[in-house]
């Protein structure tokens, strides 16, 4: 038995597979084009002058998963993002601003940047809340596709377990400056569990851990371990199931060459970040 569907002019639209026996249907855009749901959809912006008006109008978004907005123009002023499922009631939203490592979650902006909006409301609006000068304007699209940027949004030490502690921690370079990367993570007995290196720069960094209870001096001393990453490298170092045991305290250095001595410091900011579970 075969199946067709056809529209009136008798166009096929779907067809049983000869092989799956399975119903095949392909979308089509109103143009005649196949629907992609990959291609994002362009949304209409309207440059604002006047506070409390909208560059994105109180728009029904529920076919997206999320919407990307580039702000740009010369203005003066204050962008919310507000959501609201009965398009009356509308609530501040935390987007992600995609262009900072370390927290880049927000609920505003006062410059020029990109962010990504989550779906979380059926209605959007995107609201100039205070304004000086210039028009705010910006590029709008929606996506029906999800795309996960894995962003870390806070660094600091939060406790898992008894006696296991994560630490999330973001060193920041910066240029000819000794030991601006060095620090201590315990300055007592410990066992390291894990370790995550992220390498956010265009050259190789080199992460040192040290046997210490002080914060060691780059150059100086022979590390325990060295974790080596190229340009825009991420690793997780494997670590016996035991975890690797520090004696006196876990010290860390981070260099731009990989032997004992070196010193050589960094430039840029955010050089790298590094995630350690330790108890």
């Amino acid at each position: 038995m075969a199946v067709e569907l056809k529209s009136g002019a008798s166009s096929d639209l779907g067809t049983i597979d000869p092989v799956s026996k399975a119903l095949r249907v392909t979308q089509y855009n109103t143009d005649g084009s196949v629907l992609d749901t990959k291609v994002p959809v362009a949304l209409s912006i309207n440059p604002v002058t006047v506070v409390n008006n909208d560059i994105f109008a109180s728009t029904d978004v529920s076919a997206y998963k999320y919407v990307s907005l580039q702000l740009t123009g010369t203005w003066a002023g204050t962008v919310k993002f507000q959501g609201s499922n009965n398009n009356g009631t509308f609530e501040d939203l935390v987007v992600q601003n995609t262009g900072i490592v370390l927290e880049p979650y927000v609920t505003s902006l006062t410059a020029n940047a990109g962010v990504k909006i989550p779906i979380l409301f059926k209605f959007l609006r995107i609201r100039v809340t205070s304004y000086t000068s210039g028009s705010v304007t910006g590029t709008a699209f929606g996506y029906k596709e999800d795309a996960n940027t894995g962003q870390i949004s806070t660094v600091g030490t939060v406790v898992i377990g008894s006696g296991s502690t994560l630490l999330s921690k973001i060193v920041v370079g910066a240029a000819g400056a000794i030991d601006v990367n060095s620090g201590s993570v315990k300055a007592s007995a410990g066992t390291l569990r894990s370790i995550a290196f992220t390498n956010y720069t265009a050259g190789g960094r080199h992460f040192k851990l040290y046997n210490t209870a002080s914060t060691p001096s780059a150059g100086v001393g022979t590390p325990v371990m060295v974790c080596s990453l190229p340009a825009g490298g991420t690793m997780s170092f494997p670590l016996p199931v035991e975890g690797l045991l520090f004696s006196n305290g876990i010290g860390y250095t981070m260099t731009c060459g990989v032997a004992n001595s070196d010193v050589t410091t960094t430039a840029t900011a955010p050089d790298f970040s590094v995630s350690l579970i330790y108890s």
